[in-house]
């Protein structure tokens, strides 16, 4: 979620940026213990990189369908442009949304539910219930 939060402000989606990022742990890393809930996305023990290959899916799936993914975030979304969602908001969804469209091996309900806490942590009071919804509408659609 951070790095795509990165190439959602800066719209640079290039694998250039992808490895600046990673080169940074500053971005990723931290105080994971108070950063998210235990066992969820990027709560890594201390000195610990990220799941790897996870990280690389979601990156390439992110990049590599944007298109697709915003068009069905934007009809599950309400009348909201996707201009007018956050960068924290756009960039959570963009990732649960890849897992709830590309991926079967996570349960709908895993992605929208780690959606909902990373939106309780990074965004606004509102934007863990308009999460929810938007993505509950994407995985209706899928299913």
């Amino acid at each position: 979620m951070r790095l795509i939060f990165q190439m959602t402000s800066t719209g640079d989606f290039s694998d250039e940026a992808k490895e600046e990022f990673l080169a940074d742990p500053s971005l990723y890393m931290g105080d994971v213990q108070s950063d998210t809930t235990s066992g969820y996305i990027f709560n890594e023990p201390a000195g610990e990189r990220p799941d790897l290959a996870y990280f690389n899916w979601a990156f390439v799936c992110v990049r590599d369908n944007l298109s697709e993914i915003d068009s069905m975030l934007a009809g599950a979304s309400d009348d909201w442009a996707l201009p007018r969602i956050g960068t924290a908001e756009l960039a959570i969804l963009r990732v649960a949304a890849a897992e709830l469209l590309y991926i079967n091996s996570i349960d709908a309900g895993v992605s929208v539910n780690e959606a909902v806490i990373l939106a309780k942590k990074y965004g606004t009071e509102k934007s863990a219930a308009f999460i929810n919804g938007v993505l509950g509408s994407v995985a209706r659609h899928e299913t």
